[in-house]
């Protein structure tokens, strides 16, 4: 199959895979939101929070290498394998041995035996990534898809039945390692076609995928606390149950990112990977995912900005009202920090992960003092704090990381980033003060989707006409993608 039809391919089976784990994670957030109180959530936080640290370990940053290298050996792939299965097993006994002081930093003794059962999810999450990642270098995305999805759904299912029978936090704990378990048993089942991994191990043949790992180590690692730094001040300054409302709609937005934006990241870092010789085509590439990006997340964020009453009522119940003014901050911070994202396919594609190391350094800098500031002001700081970060960051990072790799314009970045979110916000805050009357949140909400979503399409037809194209191609089976032409 030729490239241009395996990338489409890709992207369509990321999009419905998007459509699929969000109505997942929609159907989880209002079942558990539910079934669990705030400061389960709030645990659960600094859970996330630590293991998301961890996580970085894991692998090295070998299996992004192994992705962006187009010659690699068996003896290579063999040795890479089990460089990632030892780590993870290191990893995972660094975490269960630093539990007790990691609890007394947030001063929270219960924290001790969550970290330690979740740990247990980077042995099994490693014993079935590289060959995940194997079909993705590939742009063979379909049974990936299917086999996150099942997952997913298992997961879930063990996290709404062990939440119904009374134990709290240790229902998600137990969802994410029957999700982590499920995905490897599928993934040597359903990917593997009959490869196994030779008993061998040389340093030699990793070497060299190291120096590319290490410094994307690094930079994940600044990247990460850059990224929490709101919830590690939160969970030192916040009681359990005031994080639980400020996490779970900082969630939601992650949940969103992470949803829409694989539709075109995900298949963004092996493709430029490819043509990465050719700027021109890596840089047209990289301006039509950024536009695909912004132009996918807009209406949803500026969507649940205006109507974040209704978006916590609906999905959360009345007990998370609170949590209202906090979603609507946090979802303009969201459209912003989402269209970041396809920086980092360009960054790995173009095999530069020094280049983002410098930048996430440099955040380093800036973010932690900023947020500092903000949580002296509670939960409701940190947010704007967040926003002001993401708007002031918007120019530099252009400079800084597109400008060098494609040679991208400020105009042009600009306009792919910018054009959606002024068409979301005319169409969602026309639709929502014509609504404002509706008393009904559920009624207000399904109102506002319909109408927003219609009046947001019809004016990207006349003002944002590529991105329709795209979606319209997406739609139906056709011989091409656009965006190699």
């Amino acid at each position: 199959m030729s490239l241009k039809r395996r990338a489409y391919s890709a992207v369509r089976w990321t999009a419905m895979a998007s459509v699929a784990r969000a109505l997942l994670q929609l159907a989880q957030i209002g079942v558990l939101a539910r079934l669990l109180s705030p400061q389960d959530f709030g645990l659960m936080s600094i859970v996330s929070l630590v293991l998301g640290f961890a996580y970085i370990f894991s692998d090295m940053g070998v299996n992004a290498a192994y992705v962006q290298r187009q010659d690699v050996t068996t003896e290579q792939r063999s040795s890479l394998f089990w460089l990632n299965v030892g780590l993870s097993v290191l990893v995972t006994a660094f975490v269960m041995i630093l539990s007790p002081a990691i609890a007394g930093f947030f001063d929270d003794d219960r924290l001790v035996p969550l970290i330690m059962l979740a740990a247990m999810t980077f042995v099994l999450s490693a014993l079935g990534q590289q060959i995940r990642m194997t079909s993705e270098k590939a742009l063979e995305f379909g049974p990936v898809i299917f086999i996150e999805v099942g997952a997913a759904v298992l997961g879930f299912a063990v996290a709404v039945t062990v939440a119904k029978s009374g134990f709290g936090v240790y229902s998600l704990i137990w969802g994410a390692i029957v999700a982590a378990s499920s995905g490897m048993l599928l993934s040597w089942i359903f990917l593997a076609h009959g490869w196994r991994p030779m008993w061998h191990f040389r340093v030699a043949d990793v070497q060299s995928y190291l120096g590319f790992g290490s410094a994307l180590v690094i930079s994940n690692m600044v990247n990460e606390i850059n990224r929490n730094v709101d919830l590690i001040l939160g969970g030192r300054m916040l009681a359990a149950a005031a994080l639980g409302f400020y996490s779970v709609p900082r969630q939601l937005i992650f949940q969103i990112q992470n949803t829409v934006n694989p539709i075109v990241t995900r298949v963004g870092f092996p493709l430029i990977a490819e043509i990465q010789s050719d700027l021109p085509k890596v840089r047209k590439v990289y301006l039509q995912t950024l536009n695909m990006t912004a132009s996918t997340n807009a209406p949803l964020y500026l969507g649940i900005a205006f109507f974040s009453p209704e978006v916590v009522q609906v999905l959360m119940g009345d007990k998370w009202i609170a949590a209202a003014g906090l979603l609507r901050l946090l979802a303009i911070w969201g459209f912003f920090r989402s269209v970041g994202n396809p920086a980092g396919s360009l960054l790995l594609g173009m095999g530069r992960a020094d280049l983002s190391l410098r930048w996430n350094l440099g955040l380093l800098v800036v973010v932690p003092p900023t947020l500092w500031g903000g949580s002296h002001f509670g939960s409701l700081g940190l947010a704007w704090a967040l926003l002001g970060l993401a708007a002031a960051l918007f120019i530099p990072g252009w400079y800084i990381l597109i400008r060098p790799l494609c040679h991208a314009r400020l105009l042009d970045y600009s306009i792919m980033t910018l054009r959606p979110f002024f068409i979301a916000f005319l169409s969602t805050s026309f639709v929502y003060y014509f609504l404002n009357h509706i008393e009904s949140s559920f009624l207000k909400l399904a109102l506002g989707i319909v109408f927003s979503a219609s009046l947001y399409m019809t004016l990207s037809y006349f003002l944002n006409r590529d991105w329709i194209i795209e979606v319209a191609r997406l739609l139906k089976p056709i011989q091409g993608i656009v965006i190699l032409k």
